[in-house]
């Protein structure tokens, strides 16, 4: 076949195909250009998932008449011109192939009236054809209405989902850009249905109990930038983040903006885990929602061609940042997990009905006045006009404490829990998670202490290693030399261990080594090699479950605890300790 150029009908579907995937595209798509036109209420509806109809009203400054045809031109934008640094662009489109890209590939309907002009405008456009214009007379802003997507593109067609699984992109997107954009009131209708709204009075927290409801809302802690910012100033990080009780199985509540657009950044969301670091048990992922800024011509969004990845010149710089930050609120901020009520649970869970909630991102959830308060503050349903921050403090999360209260140890259950009275309420505390942190801490703060931490072995011992253990032996030398292993290189596949970490239990020999890279030899994901190592001796080194302790040292292990940093998580991330409120007994055996 010889080479020819594409018709331009031809060039435009496949050109739209970058962009317009499934309706959830021509959502995000016109979402974001009513955003760039400065909307601040943002109305979505759908019909089966976004087949037969897509409607999208804004109130923003709307389209001068005179310009309607050329916005449906490819590469036609008022978002940048050819003076333009890419390395800038602060709008979340400047590409001019969003309307154009839609109307390829389905009916499309316009109204709009522009700041200013006293008369509005409508236009219409079939599949790429031509656009006809006349004048109306239309309330402020934008509608634009597209039906039939896909229609000319029946292949496209057959690979969408069903209709509730093209509502739930759809809505992921509109809950998504309500966590962004918390000043934008969204409202997402399907079907004649209200899915979704969001209030748009600019509180972050506000937005996440319209999303996620306020079961969620309460345990969620503040990520603020410090008063004073020296080294980085240029550089902001803000949010939301899940105390460590409350988790999810995958990372589909994780959501980041970076100067207000919404990205996918795989690097950003290994900071947030990495920070999580000792807080949560492997394979569970925290709620976050962060606004990160750095300087403009830091930051490159031309990479993609729907624009949900970014590039940073400075990417460990704002690694780091988001890193911190994160860290920063959890160790300040993080509640011990509440027993929740027995009267309300029948039995005694941890963390309240936490582990209840549903696994799936941005579940659709209505904020009205047929959603159950769970606030203990309060009865009955939640008024549709009461104010979130109202209802938040009336039921918030336990009062943040970096340590814990003077405890006196009553007793042990089951072998396995130490049983403590606080100042206001009695601790169950897991012996070996406590212990794992009292031993985590003593060994990290005698780093580069070897000889104190080393204890030396009556005879050398001989440990014949698998190859991918003998790989991490040689990768980690330093490492396990500076928490107290003293290891020499024995021929082929063995080697011979002469000391090992003093904080280890009598009478363990080499064999220790090979536990420790038995443990480690599987990877696992996000955990820095220096925690992960540190973390494994503690277990190794810790009391058991099962051992039963005199009351002497029970009384030993709650003094340590109460003088470590984080004492309310074992470093894999288990809670130490679950809390039971005076309160909470009072009502359970109705004292009041």
């Amino acid at each position: 076949m010889p080479i020819r150029v594409l018709p331009p009908e031809l060039a435009a579907r496949i050109a739209a195909g970058e962009v317009i995937e499934r309706p959830a595209s021509v959502v995000k798509e016109l979402v974001e250009n009513a955003l760039d036109a400065g909307a601040t209420r943002v109305n979505v509806e759908v019909v089966e998932g976004g087949r037969s109809l897509i409607r999208v009203v804004d109130n923003g400054h709307g389209i001068a008449a005179e310009e309607i045809a050329t916005a449906f031109e490819r590469f036609a934008t008022s978002k940048i011109d050819e003076t333009s640094d890419l390395m800038g662009i602060e709008t979340l489109g400047f590409r001019g192939e969003a309307l154009p890209s839609v109307a390829s590939v389905a009916r499309v309907g316009l109204t709009t009236l522009a700041d200013g002009r006293e008369r509005g405008a409508r236009a219409e456009v079939e599949f790429g054809g031509t656009v006809r214009v006349e004048a109306a007379g239309v309330p402020a802003g934008t509608a634009i209405t597209v039906r039939d997507l896909f229609r000319n593109t029946p292949a496209r067609l057959k690979f969408l989902g069903s209709s509730a699984t093209e509502l739930a992109r759809s809505h992921h997107v509109v809950a998504t850009y309500a966590l962004t954009r918390p000043e934008v009131a969204f409202t997402l209708v399907a079907d004649g249905d209200t899915r979704f709204s969001s209030p748009g009075r600019g509180d972050l927290m506000e937005a996440a109990a319209a999303v996620y409801g306020w079961d969620v809302a309460r345990n969620l802690l503040r990520v603020e930038p410090p008063a004073v910012r020296p080294g980085n100033s240029a550089f902001l990080v803000e949010g939301l983040i899940s105390a460590p009780a409350l988790t999810r199985g995958n990372r589909g509540y994780i959501t980041i903006a970076v100067n207000r657009r919404w990205v996918e950044s795989r690097r950003l969301t290994y900071a947030i885990e990495q920070a999580y670091q000792g807080f949560l048990e492997a394979r569970r992922f925290p709620v976050a929602v962060l606004r990160v800024t750095v300087p403009p011509g830091d930051l490159d969004v031309n990479v993609h061609p729907a624009k949900t990845e970014v590039r940073f010149l400075r990417e460990q710089v704002v690694f780091a940042e988001v890193q911190k930050a994160v860290r920063a609120a959890l160790v300040g901020g993080a509640p011990v997990p509440l027993i929740r009520a027995l009267s309300a649970a029948g039995t005694m869970g941890r963390g309240g009905s936490v582990a209840a909630w549903p696994e799936n991102p941005l579940w659709p959830t209505r904020v009205d006045a047929g959603m159950l308060a769970e606030d203990p503050g309060q009865t009955g349903p939640v008024a549709p006009g009461s104010s979130t921050g109202d209802q938040l403090q009336a039921g918030g999360p336990p009062t943040p404490r970096r340590s814990l209260p003077v405890l006196r140890v009553l007793g042990q259950s089951h072998d396995t829990y130490l049983i403590a009275e606080g100042p206001d309420g009695i601790y169950l505390i897991d012996q070996h998670a406590a212990h794992e942190r009292v031993v985590f801490e003593e060994i990290r703060s005698r780093l580069g202490q070897p000889a104190e931490g080393a204890q030396q072995l009556l005879s050398p011992e001989v440990v014949q290693l698998l190859p991918q253990h003998e790989q991490l032996l040689r990768a980690q030398a330093a490492l396990l030399h500076e928490v107290g292993f003293e290891v020499e290189p024995f021929g082929p596949r063995a080697a011979l261990v002469r000391a090992v970490p003093r904080v280890l239990p009598g009478g363990t020999g080499a064999e220790s080594l090979v536990r420790l890279l038995e443990s480690l030899a599987d990877g696992g994901g996000t955990a820095v090699w220096r925690e992960r190592v540190l973390a494994t001796l503690a277990c190794h080194a810790a009391v058991r479950a099962g051992r039963r302790m005199t009351l002497d040292e029970s009384y030993e292990l709650v003094r340590k605890l109460e003088r470590v940093d984080q004492p309310h998580t074992c470093p894999h991330g288990r809670p130490t300790m679950v809390y039971l409120s005076v309160a909470a007994l009072e009502k359970d055996f109705r004292r009041r």
